[in-house]
């Protein structure tokens, strides 16, 4: 009886063990190798959206990716990036292809990153960058300055002006909020065919507007716009259009205060009065609307979604 107990033993043993070395050779593993750009046999292109392209948004977006056994990318989340670029990064990626990877022998899940790099494709106007400096003389956060995109007018040689931009970059950095500190306004989640979930957050950073840049912003901004003021000195239009952004801004930012009403009106009006000619009646049309808005002893909500939308459409035609 005891050599019988001894032998299903034995046996029993060796079937664990045979189990064992069965569901080890089996297990798909995971490993983790970085960058994954040049790896792909396909790398999907991000398409460039259109809110995005309006804000001249750009920069380098990376996407952490989970590759499985046979090369196909089975979830995906962007984890930097400007968030207006982030969905599209995410969606390129899922349509990636990549080769099946195996680690002695046997296949495995890889985990890594694709980068994309977004570029915008033409350098902001002279109006819009008299505008977004000007901005960042009173804006309360350097969030939304573009300093990539205003760095594509300055020339090589200007390593003044290159510098002074490259101080209110460290200044945004120094300020961004961090990505948990918003308010969340609202969450979806998506269950993909291939059974993983994607959880989407659109999270709003709120500005406090009792809040006051900082002198060493206001210092560099107005010696930045003193600068390039100088640089344009002998190209009549960029200089007027420079100007002109920067005459919008302040009107845009100081029309409600009494003491500064009419001086800011004033420079706008002066700026269309001396428009060159190679100036379009048309744009110079738009800019009349938005002083029209602005003349207005009370502006309205309806006015300023009205400006907004003239905003806009001036940016573009520049």
């Amino acid at each position: 009886m005891k050599k019988q107990f001894l032998l299903f033993v034995s046996i029993f043993l060796l079937s664990v063990q045979i189990i064992s070395a069965q569901t080890t050779t089996n297990e798909v593993r995971k490993i983790s190798v970085g960058v994954l750009n040049g790896k792909a046999l396909t790398l999907a292109k991000p398409a460039y959206p259109a809110a995005a392209r309006a804000v001249e948004a750009e920069g380098a977006v990376n996407v952490n990716v989970t590759i499985n056994e046979t090369g196909d990318v089975v979830s995906a989340a962007a984890v930097s990036g400007h968030p207006l670029l982030r969905a599209a990064a995410v969606n390129a990626a899922r349509e990636s292809k990549f080769s099946p990877t195996q680690l002695s022998g046997q296949p495995v899940t890889v985990t890594g990153i694709i980068v994309y790099n977004f570029v915008a494709d033409k350098a902001p106007s002279w109006l819009k960058v008299g505008h977004d400096l000007a901005t960042a003389q009173h804006a309360p956060s350097l969030m939304f300055l573009n300093t990539n995109s205003i760095g594509k007018v300055l020339q090589i040689e200007w390593t003044t002006e290159k510098e002074q931009l490259q101080k209110l970059s460290e200044i945004k950095q120094a300020d961004a909020p961090s990505p948990l500190s918003g308010r969340k306004i609202s969450e979806t989640t998506e269950k993909r065919p291939d059974g993983t979930t994607v959880k989407r957050m659109i999270v709003e950073h709120a500005v406090d507007p009792n809040k006051q840049p900082n002198s060493e912003q206001i210092a560099i901004s107005q010696s930045l716009i003193a600068s390039l003021q100088s640089r344009l000195g002998s190209d009549e239009l960029n200089l007027w259009q420079f100007n002109t952004g920067i005459s919008l801004s302040n009107a845009l930012s100081k029309i409600r205060f009494s003491n500064d009403r009419e001086r800011v009106l004033d420079a706008l009006r002066g700026q269309i009065q001396s428009a060159p000619d190679k100036v379009s009646p048309e744009f110079l049309t738009e800019l009349q609307k938005v002083l029209t808005i602005l003349e207005k002893s009370k502006t309205t909500n309806e006015d300023m979604a009205q400006i907004n939308l003239l905003m806009t459409k001036i940016i573009r035609n520049q």
